[in-house]
């Protein structure tokens, strides 16, 4: 695994998503380092404060609906109802009761980051973008347009890895159950594959 926290009882996945032939294009991988690098230290900062149990993975993609950044499955609990310890291998409806906060990170273009957290609502009981200092103050300006539309703003000192919660909204439920029922179906696909593919 990328990166594991035993004593979170959280897991994090290096990616939900399946191997892309372009992006071992120079062009791309030149242009995308950057962002990489950047989400990538975001991630592990966010999931060292990650206080409950579940599941973290990098490009979870929701077809008709995005690729979001990183995203965190949690239960509520530290135990199920028979006192076990959390397992990757959960029972379907112990997916379904997953609380799922999606996260858009953008180093530049917020008004673009912010249409696409947009997009995470229809799957996500929370969606959040995040940018860096260089972007946040333009970004903070409009931060009626971040709570018209129901996402979050977090800004990311890189540096200090410290990050700066500037809007949270309240867990609601996803705007479209179609769209939910993906996101928890490309889950259990992903937990049914051998131990030796999620890495």
């Amino acid at each position: 695994m990328w990166y594991s926290s035993p004593d979170l009882q959280t897991t994090v996945i290096r990616s939900f998503s399946s191997a892309q032939p372009r992006r071992n294009l120079p062009a791309f991988c030149s242009r995308k380092r950057g962002e990489s690098m950047f989400v990538s230290a975001f991630a592990a900062t966010y999931v060292q404060s990650f206080k409950l149990r579940g599941i973290a993975g990098r490009e979870f993609a929701v077809a008709g609906f995005g690729i979001a950044d990183l995203v965190c499955f949690a239960w509520e609990s530290t135990h199920d109802e028979e006192g076990r310890g959390f397992s990757l291998e959960a029972k379907r409806e112990d997916l379904r009761r997953l609380s799922l906060k999606a996260f858009e990170i953008k180093l530049t273009d917020w008004r673009k980051g912010l249409s696409q957290a947009y997009r995470y609502t229809y799957f996500a009981n929370c969606s959040i973008l995040v940018v860096p200092l260089s972007a946040a103050k333009a970004a903070k300006e409009h931060l009626p347009l971040f709570r018209a539309a129901g996402v979050g703003l977090w800004m990311f000192d890189r540096k200090l890895r410290r990050i700066s919660r500037l809007f949270t909204p309240k867990r609601s439920k996803p705007k479209s159950e179609h769209a939910r029922s993906k996101a928890i179906k490309h889950l259990e696909r992903f937990l049914s594959r051998p131990t030796s593919r999620r890495a």
